[in-house]
């Protein structure tokens, strides 16, 4: 059993892990492999987005946006978190204009989440759960870390909100198994010791949730993503070596996963990304060597990052974060009231509210320097070698 104060450290762990994550690989989203060794050598700080979608250091974007968004949900609402969830993707599109890199104050989102929100907004009833996209990708998992952490000890509404909480946004159940998946391993952090992840027990509670995901939510079967996940396990017991299990993953997402074009395990889709990322934490223990591993492989680098930084932070603790990226992040100092309603699971709205925050980090972008030319002709140098 653990104590109060390694309980909360690990829920502050894992929040502050998940932002680091999304952080440290944002400027690195879309590279490969090759174009990071050759810009960074390493990438292991915080460096600013180039070009014409400028994004200070140490800010993160969309995944954190909606891990905090999922955290004031469950706060403002334990028992329909999904209809609080819905509201504040609609308040942070309608808090500001649309400008370069941003909508609203969303920084970095995909077309998926905009179609959602369009929906939403134009809505003339209320049902969260009417626009989902029909979409395998890792957009849900990305943010549902505080699922995992307020339904620590109750698997069956962890899977239940983890499911609903998704659904907001998708209507696959290889996305949104994949974010239950997510929410399993965070939880699953808080056992004492943390067991393995990539385990056959890890793929009977994902198979569960997407049981409860399928009946609640009472969509047509489909268990592509625990297929490849129980694959990708079986896998794991005579390997650790990581070069080969991407291969794998790979691999086999492409035969079987149903994924549109060749894909690679860096990539968006979840059976690809989200299965990267336990991968990562479960062969790479140490909390920053893991984040580093995660956002120098590319592709979907910030995404990576963030879920391999929630489910290391939560299974090391704050404590095992380094201070730089701590110092760096800047976000960090704003959260502990949303930490505190997580470990205590107290009902009530977030301070300050997510709009307040986000506005108050989008005037970061006023320091935007003017030499866009010189960031346009950086960007063009390293991606142009190629994108995940």
């Amino acid at each position: 059993m653990l104590s109060e104060d390694a309980a909360w450290d690990r829920v502050a762990g894992c929040m502050h892990g998940l932002l680091i994550g999304d952080a440290l690989g944002c400027p690195v989203e879309g590279w490969t492999p090759m174009a990071i060794e050759r810009r960074f050598g390493t990438l292991i700080n915080y460096e600013h987005v180039p070009g014409p979608h400028w994004r200070p250091r140490g800010l993160h974007s969309d995944d954190g946006q909606q891990a905090l968004a999922v955290a004031d949900a469950i706060a403002l609402d334990p028992k329909a978190p999904e209809r609080e969830f819905a509201k504040l993707l609609v308040a942070l599109r309608e808090a500001g204009p649309q400008q370069v890199g941003r909508w609203g104050l969303h920084r970095g989102v995909g077309s998926n989440l905009r179609q959602t929100v369009r929906g939403l907004m134009a809505a003339t009833k209320d049902d969260p759960l009417a626009f989902g996209v029909r979409s395998g990708g890792n957009g849900a998992a990305m943010r549902i870390a505080p699922v995992g952490l307020w339904w620590r000890d109750a698997p069956s509404k962890r899977d239940h909100f983890a499911a609903r909480i998704s659904a907001v946004t998708h209507s696959d159940l290889r996305g949104i198994g994949a974010a239950q998946a997510v929410a399993i391993a965070v939880s699953e952090a808080f056992w004492e010791p943390p067991l393995p992840i990539l385990r056959p027990e890890f793929v009977g509670a994902v198979e569960r949730a997407r049981c409860r995901a399928r009946d609640t939510l009472e969509l047509p079967d489909d268990r592509r993503f625990g297929d490849l996940l129980g694959a990708l396990v079986e896998h794991r017991a005579r390997c650790d070596d990581l070069n080969e299990l991407l291969d794998g993953i790979a691999e086999r997402a492409n035969a079987t996963g149903g994924a549109h074009g060749t894909v690679k395990a860096t990539n968006g889709f979840a059976p690809c990304s989200v299965l990267t990322a336990l991968t990562v934490a479960d062969l790479v223990p140490e909390f920053e060597r893991a984040v580093i591993t995660a956002v120098n492989l590319g592709g979907d680098a910030d995404t990576i990052g963030a879920m391999v930084g929630a489910i290391q932070g939560a299974r090391r603790g704050l404590g095992q974060i380094p201070e730089r990226w701590l110092d760096g992040l800047h976000a960090t100092g704003s959260i502990f009231e949303r930490i505190e309603a997580l470990f205590w699971r107290e009902p009530g709205p977030a301070h300050p509210p997510l709009v307040v925050l986000e506005g108050n980090l989008d005037r970061l972008f006023e320091d935007r320097p003017r030499t866009i030319g010189r960031g346009l002709s950086e960007l063009s140098r390293t991606r142009g070698l190629g994108s995940s």
